[in-house]
């Protein structure tokens, strides 16, 4: 193990690469139940295989295929080494079509080298030994990576970790923390670092300006799960810095359950750095044709593990769309692959009455004023009963912001209107409405509930 490859000399890694992918094909064409039916099908050997440049023959796949039989891609680890053939833990992934989580298996082996992926991700974001972090993951029925390895990575650091365990899971859980509680924890511990998924960390921020809390030790906040723009990030950070925070950094990450740990900025806009390039190979290809594209070009982001015996995945589709660079980062001199477009869910614009607008534009205008504080955008048509009606544009704001400065809700359409030309329908409803029913922390953005059959 290199402890600083991703500030190895670009050769370096590459040959770890090919060493790592060789080892992945041995092991898949002899013991793995997904890829030696695949290639027996494609009439393709392990001869046909003689580097990194040959993983083109392999078919890309997407998170339904893996969904489908998730045990199909399995490593059978009977006789290798003892570390390899233990179960140590499942995760699970969302977003199928089905709403039922995929699991995902680590073995001993490979949470051993997910401690090193998460150290290493740390140090490229700055964490000092003197750091402690708010784990503001949430509790949830089953067991989802952002909660579990946010302590093994303040774990790997050897740095202290509080988890107030937000979420409501399910009635058997008995220990679960209202925001007010989880403000308390942060302040009586002194945190340093408020990891968590977007929308919550942000919602936290703001109950804790309602508590006139003291957030004076925050130097960062990490925060995944969901996009974020700059109006977000600037939002977050001049609240941060309302509750006595000294130039706080709201520092993202691009993660996935199927990477257990994010690609991560050195610093805001400077591009998600892969930590582990001797655990990823990652590719972009045409959305369309999945055709490799040269470093620079926009396309899908494409995983490839080249180091894991629990369940292991070839080509498979992130389903964002990204730029990558393979040029050292001119922030930190990290060498590694890096991602330098923030990844998004196809272009990132949605038509609403026959005009294209985008989503990001509407989230700006709204962070912009002081009294908005969650929200979320809904379109529907406006007889959902009949698919050719006209769209109809919603914007929802939780019931519990005082509107200071807005006299009444036609005024923050008018801001929108100005925005985008369209002229929303503004709803004050509960907090719930806006998250996630299940783990009550992650704010849905947007609904689209229009029918275009």
């Amino acid at each position: 193990m290199i402890h600083d490859l991703p500030f190895q000399p670009r050769s370096t890694i590459e040959t770890l690469q090919e060493q790592r992918f060789a080892q992945m094909l041995d092991l898949c064409f002899e013991r793995h139940p997904y890829y030696r039916q695949r290639f027996y099908d494609l009439g393709l050997a392990r001869a046909d295989f003689r580097s990194l440049s040959d993983i083109v023959k392999i078919p890309v796949i997407d998170k339904h295929v893996y969904a489908a039989d998730p045990e199909a891609f399995r490593l059978d680890t009977t006789g290798l080494d003892k570390a390899m053939t233990i179960d140590w833990d499942v995760m699970h992934t969302t977003g199928t079509s089905s709403g039922k989580p995929t699991p995902f298996h680590s073995t001993t082996y490979d949470f051993y080298n997910t401690l090193t992926t998460n150290r290493r991700a740390l140090e490229l974001r700055g964490v000092r030994s003197t750091d402690i972090v708010a784990n503001l993951c949430p509790m949830t029925m089953h067991p989802y990576g952002a909660y579990h390895r946010t302590i093994a990575a303040a774990n790997a650091m050897k740095i202290p970790v509080v988890s107030p365990l937000p979420g409501r899971p399910s009635d058997h859980f008995h220990w679960s923390a209202s925001t007010d509680e989880v403000v308390a924890c942060i302040e009586r511990s002194s945190a340093t670092i408020l990891w968590g998924v977007a929308s919550y960390v942000r919602r936290v921020i703001m109950q804790a300006q309602l508590k006139e809390a003291d957030f004076s030790a925050i130097r960062f906040a990490f925060i995944t799960g969901e996009g974020v723009s700059e109006a977000m990030r600037d939002d977050m950070t001049q609240r941060l810095e309302s509750l006595g925070a000294v130039n706080p950094e709201v520092n993202v990450s691009y993660a996935a359950t199927e990477m257990q740990v994010g690609a991560v900025e050195c610093q805001p806009g400077s591009g998600y750095h892969n930590p582990a390039p001797d655990e990823f190979y990652f590719e972009i290809v045409d959305a369309q044709t999945h055709e490799v594209l040269p470093s620079g070009e926009r396309g899908l982001a494409v995983l490839t593990h080249l180091n894991r015996r629990g369940t292991i995945l070839l080509r498979y589709l992130l389903g964002d769309l990204t730029v990558q660079s393979l040029e050292p980062c001119p922030h930190c001199g990290a060498t590694t692959d890096r991602f330098v477009e923030p990844p998004t869910r196809g272009d990132g614009l949605i038509k609403i009455k026959g005009m294209l607008i985008n989503p990001a534009v509407v989230e700006a205008t709204l962070m912009a004023v002081p009294s908005v504080g969650e929200f979320q955008l809904r379109i529907e048509h406006e007889n959902p009963e009949d698919t050719l009606s006209m769209d109809k544009f919603i914007i929802h704001i939780s019931a519990e912001n005082e509107l200071n400065g807005i006299s009444n809700t036609e005024q923050i359409a008018e801001l929108v209107r100005s925005a985008i030309g369209i002229r929303p329908h503004i709803k004050v409803v509960n907090r719930e409405v806006i998250f996630d029913s299940e783990v009550s922390v992650k704010a849905l953005r947007l609904i689209d509930l229009r029918s275009f059959s």
